[in-house]
């Protein structure tokens, strides 16, 4: 993969990132949660400029066109689902860092490359918060059992 291709492809893939975030932002309704995909559209928005930047360093008077690397996909999960929806996440996370991984690779030492594996352990970062964030939301729903309450109503 050429150089260029190489930027486009990674900004575009924080750009996909920054979509899904905002859109799971939008669907969960309970602030606390709304607020850490908040955080992490936040989070991918810095690698989507941190990589514009080392692009316009080694391009310049360039523009980056991610566009042309757009990956489209329809994902097979149930939109209603919200385990499915953070496992979906945390599999768009592992993508992100096994790309940087493997474009580290095949790059000379120096900056980029440096920035390559940086990237990667950040994405490796999210993968956690996201496996976090799944434990603390649907772990509510998997301790409850209706059988404690019996005699509930006897007081």
């Amino acid at each position: 993969m050429e150089r260029r291709e190489l930027y486009n492809f990674a900004i575009a893939q924080e750009q996909r990132s920054q979509r899904l975030y905002q859109g799971l932002a939008r669907s969960f309704g309970e602030p606390e949660t709304n607020a850490f995909f908040t955080e992490l559209v936040g989070l991918e928005k810095e690698h989507e400029l941190k990589l514009r930047n080392a692009f316009s360093q080694e391009f310049p008077g360039e523009e980056p066109e991610p566009e042309s690397q757009e990956i489209k996909e329809t994902p097979s999960v149930d939109l209603k689902d919200p385990a499915q929806l953070l496992q979906f996440a945390i599999s768009r996370e592992e993508e992100a860092a096994k790309n940087y991984y493997s474009f580290a690779e095949k790059t000379e030492k120096g900056d980029i490359r440096e920035l390559l594996l940086h990237l990667a352990k950040e994405e490796e970062q999210h993968k956690t918060l996201l496996l976090t964030e799944m434990q603390r939301i649907l772990g509510a729903l998997q301790w409850f059992d209706s059988s404690e309450l019996d005699g509930f109503m006897d007081f």
